[in-house]
């Protein structure tokens, strides 16, 4: 087993997730990777978390060690596994963007990211904003403290158990990278609110789930993350 790339710590992970047209979803994937579908249809979450203790190759990199992400994301299959692959992603961070886009292609922004978390006895609520405070854009889920490892046929698992992510590399085939993590356990969900404009964050295809309803959401704790080195397909994965 080759050396992790990256291990961190996801917290406070949030999925907001919606039905998206699958003929969307298969104009961005490449030949080879499949939109994965539940109970027949083709999704698209948008997905908030906090990222502790990061290690690349097992050092502490200063300045990338805690950051805030919000990405969005759809549902794939690459010979047959589970993966996701991801329209866009942000972070605070200009420098860390600037190295995921350049070293790994990955498709990162820069917007300022705040979380808050408010930690009842029998509660518990993440708070994330996306973007300058006067745009308003934020995902917020309340679900209860107690937690539960959903099963394997559930919808929470589908969207959260995801094993793989793909990638266009720049200008040469795809990428794929392996994630390894414990199945999450989630939060009971007792309250969502969330303002978002899809359509200028992520493109005028996407301007349709200002007005969508979502199917899903989850509010998981995280847990300890490993994440492998990219290869190029179809080089054997770790």
């Amino acid at each position: 087993m080759p050396r992790p790339f990256l291990t961190a710590r996801w917290c406070d992970v949030l999925l907001l997730t919606f039905e998206a047209p699958a003929d969307l979803i298969g104009r961005l994937v490449p030949v080879g990777v499949e939109p994965d579908r539940w109970n027949g249809r083709t999704h698209v979450s948008l997905v908030a978390l906090g990222m502790r203790r990061v290690r690349v190759r097992g050092w502490r990199v200063p300045g990338f060690s805690a950051h805030l992400q919000v990405n969005f994301r759809t549902y794939i299959r690459y010979r047959g596994q589970p993966g996701v692959w991801f329209i866009r992603e942000f972070v605070p961070s200009r420098l860390l963007a600037a190295v995921a886009w350049l070293k790994f292609g990955e498709p990162f922004g820069t917007a300022p990211i705040r979380v808050r978390l408010d930690e009842q006895e029998t509660t518990v609520r993440a708070a994330y904003q996306l973007g300058r405070p006067e745009l308003g854009w934020h995902l917020t889920i309340a679900g209860s403290r107690a937690t539960h490892v959903p099963p394997p046929d559930s919808a929470e698992h589908y969207f959260k158990e995801r094993v793989l992510a793909c990638r266009a590399r720049r200008g040469d085939g795809l990428g794929v990278f392996r994630v390894e993590h414990p199945p999450w356990a989630v939060r009971d969900v007792i309250g969502v609110d969330y303002r978002v404009d899809f359509g200028f964050l992520y493109g005028a295809d996407w301007r349709f789930l200002n007005d969508a309803r979502p199917v899903s959401a989850i509010f998981t704790p995280g847990s300890d993350v490993t994440v492998y080195a990219p290869v190029k397909a179809p080089s054997p994965l770790p």
